[in-house]
């Protein structure tokens, strides 16, 4: 029989000798840091990486993570507009996949009512260079929290303003129908003897995303964002960044004014020291370090009325990390090799505090009690410290190279001390962990190339998880968990990459398996003083053992020597092997078609993104199956022309008016329920107009 691997390369070469090389090229080399922590070409990495250009964002109207991806089928979101965002990436979400900003960490999200009401979307598109999503583990290189994949925001220097000028001013106008959000940004750039400066500044108003009915409750959101950096250059080799950057938000939404009333306010912010060395020594050729101080804090003020009463809600979230490190790069060519090892050391420090506080006002006007402290977790201080290193290794007069890596780290999480959570238990967790990876790519010719990797992963216990303590009398309460071990993984891929002048072609197949996955638990029930009712005891604890598999494949081509063509797809399939039960952070197949071409000076785009019916859904406590997700259709539109200094980008999105739900949404919930709030936006247009002199 004729070998797997062997068909599939036969496939991919006729594929691609089947496109008429009309263009020149097709994409661009990317630039990615994800692989390696240095730049490096895609080409050269060992497993999968999304990569969305600044370009990608313009031309798109992308303003948030959720209409950033939409056209990437391995990647879900949840959350849209200014509410909390996050990324899933094949079937693994949340704090298990890391967010790392110009080199910096993000804040943690915590898992609340209804999700994650902390998410990773605060920061604005505006200045953003291009950011990258490496699809599964990537503890080697990051530590915790890649234990799904790594997202990689990096915004845009004052030299990649000033490339081939010494001043640089860009204005910028743009509508998102979707939220009725208007936005107004503005850059600046400037090269100074030895320094250049840059600043990117920009206000958005809008409003919620209504389902497809327009019948959600509505909000007010307003944002203003600034990235502001200097460099100075020493010499050729020596440059020094000094980095601000700063994003808040502020929501209010008012249902019953006076009784049901909320607002919220994000502030996200953090300065940062970067130093870049080219200047050679025995132990490295270059040397890249920053230290970095980030703040986020959050800020919910609740007006909810009770039967008699008034409750004034102050809940916050604050968490400042102070980050430190240092990545080394060396090549050093051997007789029969060639080696670009890559090395360093990651110091992180969280601080995290999560206060809450209640008013209650009675009917008559009397005031039961103020700031009377509320119970959720006490907070933690988190310690974060790693040593890594990986080899690249090319073997002379051969086609094969080796990706070879290890990481090990120690963390030490330690509770806040509150008289609030006194009687909780609340012990100290310290672990450590080692991360290895090792990865091979074999170059079949100048086109074509294999790749394979083996990737360990890893996950601390979330403070929020271990310390969380609280409950609503007499019906349930939260345990705290200082036993959690950290969860684990363990993932192989297998990819194929072609690249032409007018083609590529991507094909990826994965296998993961994930150990003590932390999920809550029921940990007793105890007799309450209410006749027949029963108060729940819920744990936070490793019960679950994961596998997750599946297929992602993209081509893109030129069909006509001014027509592109573009299509991504993505099969995921994953299961708890306790409980041989679908998992529902998994999507039904799901994938995109892009047409792209040039009318006169108009730059077209018709995009299609679908999605298959999902029937293998998970059962609820009656053994009887929780809803399903129905296939849809949806097309878009979009338009770009620039003539000299002015760009224009408009987006006519839902083309078809199409009511849909993303099955993500409402998966695990009972068959039969309202899903009409899950329902997407009807059809709505987006412009962006933009001026640089």
């Amino acid at each position: 029989m004729t070998p797997f691997p062997f068909k599939l390369t036969v496939i991919a070469t006729l594929l691609a000798g089947s496109a008429n090389a009309f263009a020149e090229e097709i994409i661009g080399d990317h630039i990615v840091v994800s692989g390696s922590r240095f730049e490096q070409k895609l080409e050269d990495v060992t497993g999968s990486v999304t990569v969305i250009t600044e370009q990608d964002i313009e031309r798109q109207l992308a303003v948030d993570l959720q209409t950033m991806f939409k056209y990437d089928p391995s990647i879900s979101t949840t959350g849209s507009g200014s509410g909390a965002q996050t990324l899933t990436v094949r079937g693994v979400g949340g704090n298990r996949v890391v967010f790392i900003k110009d080199g910096r960490r993000t804040n943690d999200g915590y898992a609340g009512g209804g999700g994650y009401l902390v998410g990773r979307n605060y920061f604005d598109v505006a200045g953003v260079k291009q950011v990258e999503v490496a699809k599964g583990a990537a503890s080697s290189l990051y530590g915790s929290d890649a234990l799904g994949g790594i997202v990689v925001i990096t915004t845009k220097d004052p030299s990649d303003y000033l490339t081939d000028q010494q001043s640089l001013v860009k204005v910028a106008l743009g509508y998102q129908g979707q939220n009725n959000q208007l936005a107004a940004d503005i850059t600046a750039a400037k090269n100074i003897g030895d320094l250049a400066v840059s600043a990117v500044y920009s206000h958005r108003d809008s409003e919620e995303v209504q389902n497809f009915a327009e019948d959600l409750p509505g909000y007010d959101a307003r944002s203003d964002a600034l990235v502001f950096k200097l460099e100075q250059q020493f010499d050729e080799k020596r440059t020094l960044k000094y980095t601000l950057d700063y994003f808040s938000q502020t929501i209010d939404q008012i249902i019953t004014p006076a009784s049901q009333e909320t607002q919220d306010k994000d502030t996200n912010w953090s300065l940062a020291l970067d130093y870049d060395s080219t200047m050679k020594t025995a132990a490295f050729d270059k040397w890249h370090g920053q230290v970095s101080f980030s703040r986020f804090e959050q800020q919910s003020d609740q007006v909810s009325a009770g039967r008699g009463y008034i409750d004034y809600n102050d809940y916050r979230f604050n968490q400042d990390i102070l980050g430190i490190k240092a990545v080394f790069n060396k090549q050093i060519e051997a007789q029969s090799t060639n080696h670009e090892l890559v090395y360093g050391v990651d110091l992180d420090l969280y601080d995290t505090t999560r206060p809450r506080f209640k008013t209650r006002i009675l009917a008559d006007g009397t005031v039961d009690f103020t700031n009377e402290k509320q119970k959720a977790f006490p907070g933690a201080d988190t310690s974060l410290i790693g040593v890594y290193m990986q080899d690249s290794i090319a073997f002379k007069d051969t086609d094969w190279s080796l990706v070879a890596g290890i990481r090990y780290d120690y963390y030490a999480l330690e509770a806040k001390k509150d008289t609030l959570y006194e009687d909780a238990g609340l012990d100290d967790i310290t672990e450590s962990a080692f991360s290895p990876k090792l990865g091979v790519i074999y170059q079949v010719d100048d086109n074509l190339s294999w790749y394979g990797q083996y990737v360990r992963g890893f996950k601390i216990p979330p403070h929020d998880q271990a310390y969380q303590s609280h409950g609503v009398e007499p019906f349930y309460q939260i345990l705290p968990n200082a036993e959690l071990d950290p969860e684990s993984s363990d993932s192989f891929e297998l990819g194929l990459r072609y690249a032409s002048s007018d083609v590529s072609v991507n094909l990826s197949a994965f296998y993961a398996q994930y150990d003590d996955f932390i999920e809550a638990a029921i940990a007793g029930v105890e007799p309450t003083y209410i006749p027949n009712v029963n108060k729940t005891l819920y744990q936070y604890q490793n019960i679950s053992e994961t596998k997750i598999s599946g297929i992602e494949a993209g081509v893109a081509l030129y069909v006509a020597d001014d027509i592109l063509l573009e299509a991504n797809i993505a099969y995921v399939d994953g299961e708890n092997k306790e409980t041989d039960q679908p998992l529902t952070s998994i999507s039904p197949l799901n994938g995109s078609v892009l047409i792209t071409t040039e009318l006169g000076d108009i730059n077209w785009t018709a995009a299609w993104r679908f999605a298959k019916s999902q029937s293998d859904v998970v059962l609820d406590t009656n053994g009887n199956k929780t809803t399903q997700g129905h296939g849809y259709g949806v097309v878009d539109l979009y338009a770009n022309y620039q003539w000299q200094a002015w760009q224009m980008n408009v987006g006519l999105l839902n083309v078809l008016d199409k009511e849909y739900v993303p099955f993500e949404l409402i998966a695990g919930q009972s068959e039969g329920a309202d899903f009409s709030q899950y329902t997407q936006p009807g059809r709505n247009i987006s412009a962006s107009i933009s001026y640089q002199f």
